[in-house]
């Protein structure tokens, strides 16, 4: 069950980091506009990434649990 958690955590705080990037990127000046809109587009498509794998573990670990779940029910 641990080994879950430290997934879903190691993924959250990727996620993160990619949103943190992506709003300094929004309010970034100093790059001409098609490079912002590069970066912009990059870091976006992480996020969406991140956010993809979270719901894909969580529904593997969903159905892992539930499996456990009930095979502790019959073994009683």
């Amino acid at each position: 069950m641990r080994m879950i958690e430290i997934i879903l955590t190691e993924l959250a705080s990727e996620r993160l980091k990619s949103e943190e990037e992506l709003q300094r990127l929004i309010n970034i000046s100093d790059i001409s506009v098609e490079e912002q809109v590069k970066k912009i587009k990059i870091q976006l498509e992480n996020v969406v990434k991140y956010d993809d794998m979270i719901s894909k573990w969580n529904s593997y670990t969903t159905k892992a649990n539930a499996n456990v779940d009930n095979n502790e029910n019959n073994n009683n």
